[in-house]
C-alpha cells in the first residue's frame, strides 16, 4: 500500500478512517509497506505516549477530544490499519511474529512528523483491548490506560446504537463471536451476549500481566484529566490547553457540530 502526505486536520476528528502515510520525504521520496524493514529507532518519528483500551460507549472519544486540543498531541482514533491487522489474525491465524512486526509498522507509520504535532496517543476500538497482550510484548514501556463504565450502561447505549461489535451478533456466521466468547458460549438473546463481550473486554484488561497501566471508570474519570491521565501519558498542558479541554467536556463527543451534552449545564 503507498499512500500520499496528508495534511495535519485529518488527524482532528476521530473515526475518519483516513489511510496512514507510508512514506517519508527526504530528497527522495522512500515509500514503505508492511512488510519492510522500518528504521523504529529514527530520532525523527514523534514520541509515542499511550494506548487508550475501553468497554465502548464509556467516554474514550470525549478523552481523545481533550487530549487532541494540544497542537502538539495526535491522536489517531480507532484506525482501520489497526483492526484489519488484528481481524486478519481471527480469519487467518497470523504467526505471532508477522504480527509484531506489521503493528509495529502500522504504529510507526503515524508517528511521522506532520504538523505540529511532536507526540502520539492511540484511542483503540473497543474490541482491540483483546489483543492487548501483543501491544503490551510490542511496547513494553509505553503507557495505556483502560476505561470501564458499568456492563448494564453499556448495554443499554450499545442496544440502542446498533453499531460496534453489535453487528457481530446478527451477522450470518459466528466466527467472530467463537472467536472471543468461545464456541460453546452461544448467547440467546443480543442483551445475553452484549453484556458477555464488555465482561470479557473487562477481563482482559485486568487480567494483563504487565505494562504501565491505569485503570479508570466512566464518569468519574472525566475530573481525572490532569492529575492523573496527563501525568500517566507523561504529557504536560499549558493552563489554556487545560481550560479548552474542560470546554470539550460540554459537547457530544461524537457530534460533527457542537451538540450540547445532556449533563452539562
Amino acid at each position: 500500500m503507498v499512500c500520499g502526505k496528508l495534511p495535519s486536520e485529518v488527524f482532528s476528528y476521530p473515526f475518519f478512517n483516513d489511510e496512514v502515510p507510508l512514506f517519508r520525504e527526504r530528497n527522495t521520496r522512500k515509500t514503505i509497506g508492511f512488510t519492510d524493514e522500518f528504521d523504529f529507532q529514527n530520532s525523527e518519528l514523534l514520541k509515542l505516549k499511550g494506548f487508550i483500551f475501553h468497554t465502548s460507549h464509556c467516554g474514550s472519544t470525549l478523552l481523545a477530544n481533550m487530549l487532541g486540543v494540544s497542537k502538539s498531541t495526535r491522536i489517531i482514533s480507532e484506525t482501520e490499519a489497526i483492526n484489519g491487522l488484528l481481524l486478519s489474525v481471527v480469519f487467518y491465524n497470523l504467526e505471532e511474529e508477522v504480527l509484531l512486526k506489521n503493528l509495529k509498522t502500522i504504529i510507526a507509520s503515524y508517528l511521522q512528523p506532520l504538523g505540529d504535532a511532536e507526540q502520539v496517543v492511540f484511542k483503540l476500538t473497543s474490541w482491540n483491548v483483546f489483543f492487548i497482550q501483543l501491544f503490551q510484548k510490542a511496547y513494553p514501556e509505553v503507557p495505556w490506560i483502560f476505561i470501564d463504565r458499568k456492563t448494564e450502561e453499556v448495554v443499554k447505549s450499545l442496544s440502542t446504537s446498533g453499531r460496534g461489535f453489535v453487528e457481530w451478533f446478527y451477522h450470518p456466521t459466528t466466527i467472530l463471536q467463537n472467536y472471543f466468547l468461545g464456541e460453546k458460549r452461544q448467547p440467546e438473546s443480543i442483551e445475553k451476549y452484549l453484556s458477555e463481550m464488555v465482561d470479557v473486554h473487562k477481563n482482559c484488561a485486568v487480567k494483563a500481566p504487565f505494562g504501565k497501566n491505569l485503570l479508570l471508570e466512566y464518569p468519574s474519570f472525566l475530573n481525572e484529566f490532569e492529575y492523573k491521565i496527563l501525568p500517566h501519558f507523561g504529557l504536560e498542558y499549558s493552563e489554556k490547553e487545560l481550560q479548552a479541554a474542560q470546554e470539550i467536556k460540554k459537547w457530544e463527543a461524537k457530534s460533527f457540530g457542537k451538540t450540547p451534552f445532556p449533563f452539562s449545564e
